[in-house]
Parts: structure tokens; sequence; C-alpha cells
């Protein structure tokens, strides 16, 4: 093998690796992009009554989900009859704003789908003003808080969670706490409630918070939402239970909905009657899992991705990426097997077109054309007429060949032969010139024998590129066609038997 073409292809090979190595280790893409995706479904009901006169105007208010590093929020849709539905920032949280007049219907209804991608959570934003909220507590009672905290004052801020989160049970690291603080400290947790006494706590040891309201990813359904305190540890927001302290385990997902103290749902000239929210796992089309991820990404890479694209032009894309491995598979089928073919480009346009017409109907509706278009090919080389005419009659006759087979279809119901416009008529006009000149040339046998494995290596490369898997790897990490370069590098300075030729020959080394 030429070092030179061994090298480029070695350099073409580091190329799609590094790309694709990115994208995998760096942007969070999953290295099999064809497996399933699973995402959550949230359903939110609001049941309410007006009060008051008729045609009064209503405003509901609610948290909704929200797109963030880990978290993609797509398909949201609302049932909300008369009532106009906005989707307004305001501040940490998405706020759902339904409002006017309720003319029928007493409940409204919101869905979403939220994507997971664990992978992709990215660096958290660390705490501004709101995580310091106002200590609540009066002085005397910040002194006893601030004694109680002053022993933790030499742990990391990982494991000062961990003891204020013990409190809750009676759990005290030592040394304990005095006789007097204890009970101070049990009149605290009687006035302001666990919640209330462990927001003190952190709070007086520098902890900065956030009261969060949401749902624990499980299917279930229920009527009012979790309520739990985000703790930053310096690194990350670590989630305790606001009603037990309970440190929720890494395993546990939480889809929060509202940041602070602001109720979750309010209502404002009607009636609230209750709320139903509901969760449910969901397997993700990959397509659209993709596609949704990508474009909301802010990447350079996922900037540049193919499901950038224009939808309708995408479809176009799905088959180009195609013809590499196309032209690739002939590559080996001609190289390194030895399949005898009509040229490079015919088996890879009619593998693509059998796509449509499907590989038994393609396959005969190609050898009903061809063996049709050989008979008129003899007739016009009894009449000797020039080279560009004659090729000319047998493009207006594989047409027309078209156009009979889709009338057929239509008559008989059959989609595929009114699917033999996608066919390659130029391609196949060129096949019947050459099946007529190797017939000539060299026999009817060679003529059929290449016939047949151009039909076969069509066949096979079909197979390939029919498989949804495959399809989708091109199309999200297109850098393999740097890859595709190399082999067919490799392939090119390939000088040993074909498998076809050691069985031809292999009676000459019996006989040796």
């Amino acid at each position: 093998m030429k070092r030179p073409a061994l090298w480029l292809a070695v350099f073409l090979f580091l190329i799609s690796l590094s790309l694709i190595g990115y994208r995998v280790f760096r942007l969070g893409y999953p290295l099999f992009p064809t497996s399933p995706v699973k995402a959550w479904g949230l359903t939110m009901e609001i049941f309410f009554e007006p009060v008051g006169r008729n045609g009064k105007e209503i405003e509901i208010r609610a948290g909704l989900p929200e797109s963030r590093p880990g978290q993609t929020v797509i398909e949201q849709r609302n049932v909300s009859g008369s009532l106009q539905f906005n989707i307004l920032p305001e501040g940490l949280n998405q706020i759902g704003v339904w409002s006017g007049n309720p003319e029928e219907g007493r409940v409204i209804s919101y869905r979403a789908t939220a994507l997971l991608n664990p992978k992709r959570l990215g660096k958290p934003k660390p705490p501004g003003p709101e995580s310091f909220p106002a200590i609540i507590a009066d002085k005397s009672e910040q002194i006893v808080a601030k004694r109680l905290v002053e022993r933790w004052r030499s742990l990391n801020p990982p494991e000062k969670l961990k003891a204020i989160a013990a409190t809750a049970k009676g759990i005290w690291r030592k040394p304990m706490p005095d006789d007097n603080d204890l009970k101070q400290w049990s009149e605290i947790q009687r006035k302001y409630g666990t919640e209330g006494a462990l927001e003190l706590l952190l709070r007086v040891a520098d902890l900065p918070i956030r009261k969060v309201q949401g749902l624990v990813l499980v299917e279930s359904v229920a009527t009012k939402p979790d309520r739990w305190i985000a703790v930053w540890t310096g690194q990350r927001w670590k989630p305790m239970q606001a009603e037990t302290g309970d440190l929720y385990p890494e395993s546990v997902r939480l889809l929060p909905l509202m940041v602070g103290d602001t109720p979750l749902v309010s209502i404002s000239g009607a009636k609230l009657q209750g709320i139903r929210w509901g969760l449910s796992k969901q397997t993700l089309s990959k397509w659209r899992a993709h596609y949704e991820r990508i474009q909301r990404s802010t990447r350079f890479l996922d900037r540049w991705s193919l499901f950038a694209l224009p939808k309708e032009f995408q479809e176009n894309f799905h088959i180009l990426l195609l013809v590499p491995i196309g032209v690739l598979m002939i590559s080996v089928l001609r190289n390194i097997v030895g399949f005898p073919t009509f040229g490079i480009f015919m088996p890879v346009l009619m593998a693509l077109a059998f796509r449509s017409t499907g590989l038994g109907y393609g396959l005969g509706i190609f050898a009903g054309v061809v063996s049709i278009g050989y008979m008129l090919r003899r007739g016009i080389d009894w009449l000797r007429i020039l080279l560009v005419p004659r090729l000319s009659i047998l493009i207006t006759f594989v047409i027309l060949a078209f156009t009979v087979s889709a009338l057929i279809g239509s008559k008989l119901g059959i989609r595929e032969f009114m699917a033999v416009g996608l066919l390659p008529f130029v391609i196949l006009s060129m096949t019947i010139e050459r099946f007529f000149i190797i017939t000539e040339e060299s026999g009817a046998f060679q003529a059929l024998r290449t016939a047949a494995g151009s039909a076969a290596v069509a066949a096979i490369t079909y197979k390939i590129i029919k498989i949804d898997p495959l399809q989708l790897t091109f199309f999200v990490y297109p850098e393999l066609l740097f890859a595709i370069m190399g082999l067919l590098l490799l392939l090119g300075n390939y000088s040993g038997y074909r498998l076809s030729e050691i069985l031809r020959f292999k009676i000459l080394g019996e006989t040796s």
C-alpha cells in the first residue's frame, strides 16, 4: 500500500473520531443515537368556578417547566376554551397566564413533554441575591441558631448541609448542644415548623438557598406539589425535602415548576376548585429527540448541525448521506468480492430508488424494462442511426415504460408501480445500451451475468442503506463521511485477489 494514501486515510479517520468524540463527551450526544429516548409527559388540570356577574374576566397564573441544561421541554399544548394563553418569563420562573372571559368550561389543561439528558447538565448557575432571603426569626432565636451552627464551622458546605439535615430528626453531631439550647431549639421548631427551622439554620450557616415547588419524577397523579429547599454547596444545588429535612438521593430526578414563595397556581376573578398534575413515562421519537435538543442549543457544532436545516430540506440529506454508504458497499463488492456491474453509479441509484418501489417490485421493473429495451435496441441497430438520437430514443422508451407502469399500478392499486418515476431513467437507458454492447462483444451469457451482478449489488446495497439506525447515525454524525473516504482510500490501494477469482482459479491449485 502506498504510504501517502495510508497516512491520508489515518488523518481522515482521526478527523471523524475527533469530531464524534467531541460531540459525545463534550456536548453530551448519545454514543448510539438510535437507542430509545426516555421522556416524561406532564399534564396539569386546573378546575375553577367563576364568581360575581357573568362576563367578568378572570386570570389564572401557574408555574410551568422550562428548558434548562439537562432538560428540554417540548410539545407544550393547552386547552383553555375562550381564554387566551401566554407564557411569560418571571425571574427564575416560567409562568403560564390564562386570561379572558370563560364563556364555556370550568377547567383548563396544559400538557408538555420533558426530555431529560443528564449528560448535558452543564455548569449550574451560582446563587444570586434571591438565594439570601431575609431571616424571619427574632434576634434571640438567631443567636440560638448561631450557637448551634458554630460547631460546624470547620466543615465543608456538603458536610455542613448533612449535619443540618440530621437535626430535623433530632440527630446532633458531637459535642451535643446543652439542654438549654436544645429546649430553645424545640420551641423554634414548634413556632416555625420543620421547614422554617431548617431555613433558619441554613441562613445563619451562610448557605444560599432556594425554596422550590415542583414534582418528583415518578409515574403518579398528585393534587399538591412537592416542596424542597435547594441548597448551594459551592458546586451545585443540593435538594432537601422541606417537610422532613431528608436529602434527595442522587438517583431521584426533580421537575421544578416554581422557585420562591409565590403560590404555584393563583387565580383572580374566580374560585379555585382544585389542581391535578399527572406524570407518565414516554418513549420519544429518536428523530424528534435529537431535533429538539439541537434546535435549542447554542453550541457551535449544534448550530452547524443538519438538524438546523428547515425540515423540508432535511429529507434531501437523509437520502444524500446514503450515497457514500452505497458507493462504499459497491467498492467492496466489486474490488473485494468481484461482482460484475454496469458501472458504479447504476447500482447505487437503483438501490436508492428501491426505497420507494420496494426490492421485489424494483427488481421486476428493472428486469422488464431492460429486457424490452434490449429488443428495441436490436431493432434500432438495424436502422443504423447515430449515437445521440439512438440514446434519446432509449430514454424516451424508458419514460414511456414508466408511464405505462404507473397507469397499470393505478388501475390495479399497486403503489409501487406508480413510484417507478423515482428510478433513474438515464441510467436505465445507458444500461440497455451497455447490455446490448456486451451481448454483441462477449455473448449473451456475459451480458446476463453482468446484469445479474448489478441487480445483486443494488439489492445488497439497498438492504444496507435501508437500516434506519444507520441513516440516523450518519445524519447525527455527518463527519462519518471522512471515515468513509478513508476506507475508500484503503480500498483504492487494494491489489490482492478478489474472492470470485480465488474460486475461479481454485481448480488450478488442485491440478498442480
